[in-house]
């Protein structure tokens, strides 16, 4: 099994990434927080990893945290969801925002493209308990994991606005969060003009 990769990034798809490793070119799916944790072609990459082998062949899948490998690995237990379902589904939203919309059977919060209704709610029908005792501290412990993670995910797209790319973006919040006090408050305000001050700089 493959449990990690590191190579140099070669190309930056919409949902994949080619990662050069020992001279392979390998196309690796990625989830969302790997695909704007500010990659960049020409940068070496590590990532967890996981191979699938299927009557369509080998897809390789990319990820931040075992915690988000897991969460995949649990969702392709659910009936008619395959690993590139799956993928998409972490590519298009966060691993804590799939979780509590799980936790909480609100099966529209996984309302994505190529995910329908009926789908979503098999999801939250099949994992709810499952994923309530796997994941420990699921309903207080990653309230404000939850949180963060939609903040980020709002100041990113103000960034966005303003004409910086998704990696510029990933990279002035990471720093400004990094620079800060450990007990910073941060809100869409604050985190705004210290991701700004940041891309100032540089």
């Amino acid at each position: 099994m493959i449990n990690s990769l590191r190579g140099k990034v070669t190309a930056i798809g919409a949902d994949s990434i080619v990662l050069d490793v020992s001279g392979f070119g390998l196309e690796v799916f990625v989830t969302k927080s790997l695909l704007t944790s500010g990659v960049a072609i020409g940068e070496e990459l590590s990532c967890l990893a996981y191979l699938q082998i299927s009557d369509a062949g080998l897809s390789l899948f990319g990820f931040s945290s075992e915690r988000e490998r897991a969460l995949f690995m649990e969702l392709l237990q659910v009936k008619t969801m395959g690993g590139k379902l799956s993928i998409t589904l972490l590519r298009q939203l966060g691993t804590e925002e799939i979780l509590q919309a799980i936790y909480s059977g609100n099966a529209g919060l996984l309302g994505v493209k190529g995910l329908g209704p009926k789908r979503a709610e098999r999801i939250c029908f099949e994992l709810q308990d499952k994923l309530t005792k796997k994941f420990a501290g699921l309903q207080e412990g990653h309230a404000e994991g939850f949180t963060e993670a939609s903040l980020d995910v709002t100041v990113s797209d103000a960034l966005s606005g303003l004409g910086f790319s998704q990696s510029e973006s990933a990279r002035a919040i990471s720093m400004a969060k990094a620079s800060a006090a450990t007990d910073a408050g941060w809100t869409e305000e604050n985190l705004l003009k210290a991701a700004l001050a940041v891309l100032q700089r540089r």
